[in-house]
């Protein structure tokens, strides 16, 4: 491969289909849960909503140590269950500082980072307490 973005979305690509067979585990769902608020329309078609306290943490550990693509997909992606997780990595691997003004926005504002996930698509935003799943 000539470029390291061709070279990151057949990763991903080779990822998501060794993935598509793997359930989402009670562990998994547990961390999940201690982070992240759910909202799902279908089961390929979620909004995860990073809790303020998270939100805030990430925000913090990523301003003393750099925006990074391994450090976002890290502390941000990697506890999402598995297909979510993989979207969201990619998501901000390509390109990946798209997510950091929603990432600050949230945490300015005390809110919750999302990722949208209608798979194999991710997209970040930001919203407030205001909102309900943002708690």
């Amino acid at each position: 491969m000539k470029h390291p973005r061709s070279a990151r979305i057949l990763a991903a690509l080779v990822c998501a289909a060794c993935l598509t067979a793997v359930q989402t585990g009670p562990a998994q769902a547990t961390a999940a849960g201690v982070y992240f608020n759910k909202d799902c329309v279908s089961r390929i078609n979620c909004t995860f909503y990073l809790r303020p306290h998270a939100t805030r943490s990430v925000t913090r550990y990523l301003n003393k140590h750099g925006w990074s693509v391994d450090a976002a997909a890290n502390l941000v992606c990697f506890r999402l269950p598995a297909l979510y997780g993989l979207a969201c990595g990619a998501a901000i691997a390509i390109p990946y500082r798209r997510a950091l003004p929603h990432l600050q926005a949230a945490a300015e504002n005390g809110g919750c980072f999302t990722i949208r996930a209608k798979l194999p698509i991710a997209k970040f935003g930001s919203v407030t307490t205001d909102d309900p799943s943002c708690s």
